[in-house]
């Protein structure tokens, strides 16, 4: 909820990666909204975590970009063989789950996806990344696509998943999608990403580019994973609170109560319009 009279901003825990554009914090509040969003997410999906028609091996590996909390990563790992070697990669380490709760075939570091490790070429089977909206410029997106496809062995699939490129509701949701536009435009990013994602994977070298939609429903009137939805996506678009001060608000907010408030009025807007919702896009394509 909004601040209260008695209540004042309080700046949160940033990424502390040299030159990352990444929006959202990193701090225990992000990891609980992570762990929450797979949740809701894999219910959604129906408990698939992998989309592409991949054959993985007992020597096969698998990367997951954007790791963040490692939920998609652990989750994955406790369906496959023990074999199988998983790897994730974040351009912080704060997030990580304890090393003492990951079995010896997880792999975690620090790396940016634009620059993954040289001796890496053609090494997985399957590379994953999951809500990096707020976190690639145009030009990045461009070069993580060709990161991803050097990675890969032949045959392997990249599977990319984004929400967009619209938030159905009301007048108080698409305004605050507007000033998103507008704060990621400012820095190059591109906050309906989820049109152009395939052509980006075409133009890397990918075939067999396909795509799958989802729905999040939003708000009280979808029931429980309707409150989820409304919860982790309002949660992340909070989390834009401190870069959207430092930039000065773009014209949309003086102070961090406004930001506040207008969340808390889109939040409301979600509970009382049925019909309420955003979009899951799932991406994937095959190295030949």
């Amino acid at each position: 909820m909004s601040l209260t009279s008695t209540q004042t901003a309080v700046e949160r825990t940033a990424h502390s990666h040299s030159g990352s554009f990444y929006l959202l914090p990193s701090d225990e509040e992000e990891r609980q909204r992570l762990l929450e969003q797979h949740q809701l997410y894999t219910r959604l999906c129906s408990g698939r975590l992998i989309s592409p028609p991949v054959t993985l091996s007992e020597k096969d590996e698998i990367l997951d970009i954007g790791t963040g909390a490692g939920a998609w990563l652990c989750d994955v790992r406790s369906q496959l063989p023990e074999s199988i070697q998983t790897y994730g990669v974040d351009i912080e380490s704060r997030l990580f789950p304890s090393y003492s709760a990951l079995s010896a075939n997880v792999h975690l570091s620090v790396c940016s996806a634009t620059s993954l490790p040289r001796y890496w070429d053609s090494k997985f089977a399957l590379v994953h990344q999951r809500l990096l909206i707020c976190g690639y410029t145009r030009e990045q997106w461009i070069q993580v696509a060709k990161e991803i496809y050097r990675v890969l062995a032949p045959g392997g699939y990249a599977q990319l998943i984004e929400t967009g490129p619209e938030w159905v509701s009301g007048p108080k949701t698409a305004t605050h999608s507007l000033f998103i536009d507008d704060l990621l435009g400012k820095k190059g990013m591109l906050w309906r990403c989820g049109v152009y994602v395939a052509d980006i994977l075409k133009s890397a070298g990918f075939v067999d580019v396909k795509s799958e939609d989802v729905i999040i429903k939003l708000g009280k009137w979808a029931g429980p994973d309707g409150v989820l939805g409304r919860d982790v996506t309002i949660g992340a678009w909070r989390g834009m609170r401190d870069a959207t001060m430092r930039a000065g608000g773009l014209g949309y907010f003086s102070t961090a109560e406004e930001f506040d408030k207008a969340l808390d009025e889109t939040e409301e807007e979600w509970d009382s319009i049925e019909g309420s919702y955003a979009m899951l896009k799932i991406f994937y394509g095959r190295k030949p």
